[in-house]
């Protein structure tokens, strides 16, 4: 237990202290406004206010946990550690030397995207405009680093301070953007690629597209037996996320009312969790993803509580404020679409802080470490470089005692993708092996 006295009364240090001793570190924490009590206490205390007391360790406070309102705020990091940028520098001496409260809640709320402008072609926050990116920290936990730094300091002058090591946990997650290639497409959609293909002189492509239209097995993006025996055989953890929109430029799944496709939605829930892919035009159309919710709960006859964006399309924060009106409570959105690493600086699963409405909420964001998309698509890396990356960001969230979350598509499961299969296999087994 550790006592913390603040004259500053907020939900955003409320949130922040939970999140470090709570959340992070395993700590029981008290946080008090009553001075005496503080001065008195034998327990271990921390002082976070403006002025130094006569024991306990001293933050300095930035201003940031007493304010409400969100403003253009882009904190400089300052030269001050070897081993991580430092932001928030103390103007007097204190425990740390920096406001530590204050830059974890800057990072891990995503502070910086809420004004944020310039995005990229389909409205996302681009990794490349971010502290974590411009300072060199989005590929390792820059949360989990320095509240581990703090934890040891503390440790050091409270002995008698207790923390809970976190157990490092695998969640496999694979998104079904394309279900089949060509199967449960509709009369209309393969009639107009069959004379595309046709007149293309394309034969090998019409072969497979008739073929998978006689069996689906013969598709080439069924490729969901494979998925599940590797996990199976490996005992992983496996959760699918669903497209289940309307038809579009960005959402071409079979139509939600397809048997072919219901039949395999239920069959794949009946062996392992599965959330909702809100659509590619659900970013304009917030109802759209009440609507493509009910529809995947009507197929596998089960609530769906978890969500990750198509597109990792996500607009803070009104995506996760509807999320939390129609009963999501677990988000996997947050990785870069062009960047592997980690976007709120934790590889912690952790409470979702609603800026706008200055509050704590039930929504839980389990940031995703990588996405073989980014590393073959965007970074254009070969399978052996994409591997050695992922192995490294392994490591990292081993060491802090996180989670670690991959995104797979069912469509790179396919014969022409097999160094890639090969990755996803050494990924799993990578993830069985001690730090």
């Amino acid at each position: 237990m550790i006592v913390v006295y603040s004259p500053i009364q907020s939900p955003r240090l409320n949130y922040t202290l939970s999140l470090i001793f709570h959340t992070i570190l395993g700590c029981k924490y008290q946080l008090t406004h009553d001075k005496i009590f503080y001065e008195t206490t034998n327990l271990p205390k921390l002082n976070y206010s403006t002025t130094p007391l006569n024991s306990g360790i001293f933050i300095q406070p930035h201003s940031l946990l007493q304010e409400s309102n969100i403003r253009s705020l882009i904190p400089h990091a300052e030269d001050l550690s070897d081993e991580f940028p430092i932001f928030f520098k103390s103007e007097i001496q204190d425990f740390l030397g920096f406001d530590i409260l204050s830059t974890v809640f800057y990072v891990v709320t995503r502070y910086e995207e809420y004004n944020a402008t310039n995005l990229d072609e389909h409205q996302r926050y681009k990794a490349e405009n971010s502290l974590a990116y411009k300072y060199h920290f989005l590929h390792y936990p820059y949360i989990n680093k320095i509240v581990a730094y703090f934890g040891d300091k503390l440790q050091k002058q409270y002995p008698q301070l207790i923390f809970n090591q976190r157990t490092f946990n695998f969640l496999s997650t694979i998104d079904i953007d394309n279900a089949f290639a060509y199967a449960h497409k509709g009369f209309v959609r393969n009639s107009l690629g069959f004379i595309k293909d046709a007149c293309s002189f394309n034969f090998q492509k019409l072969q497979s597209r008739i073929s998978s239209c006689i069996n689906e097995k013969n598709d080439p993006y069924f490729t969901f037996q494979e998925i599940n025996s590797i996990s199976e055989a490996t005992n992983t953890a496996l959760h699918y996320f669903v497209l289940i929109g309307d038809y579009n430029t960005y959402d071409k799944n079979p139509h939600y009312q397809n048997k072919g496709f219901q039949q395999l939605l239920k069959s794949l829930s009946n062996s392992h969790s599965m959330g909702l892919h809100p659509s590619y035009a659900s970013h304009q159309h917030f109802e759209k993803i009440g609507v493509e919710k009910k529809r995947l709960e009507h197929i596998i006859e089960k609530p769906i509580t978890s969500a990750r964006c198509h597109f990792l399309r996500l607009k803070l924060p009104d995506t996760y404020q509807f999320f939390n009106e129609i009963g999501i409570t677990d988000d996997y959105t947050m990785i870069y679409a062009s960047q592997v690493g980690f976007r709120t600086g934790l590889c912690t699963p952790h409470q979702w802080f609603d800026l706008q409405k200055n509050e704590a909420t039930k929504l839980t964001i389990h940031p995703s470490t990588m996405m073989e998309g980014v590393l073959r698509d965007y970074l254009k890396l070969d399978s052996l470089t994409a591997y050695n990356s992922v192995e490294k960001l392994m490591t990292e969230v081993k060491k802090y005692g996180g989670e670690f979350i991959s995104i797979f598509h069912n469509d790179s499961f396919i014969k022409q993708q097999a160094p890639w299969v090969d990755l996803y296999k050494k990924m799993l087994s990578t993830s069985k092996k001690a730090v």
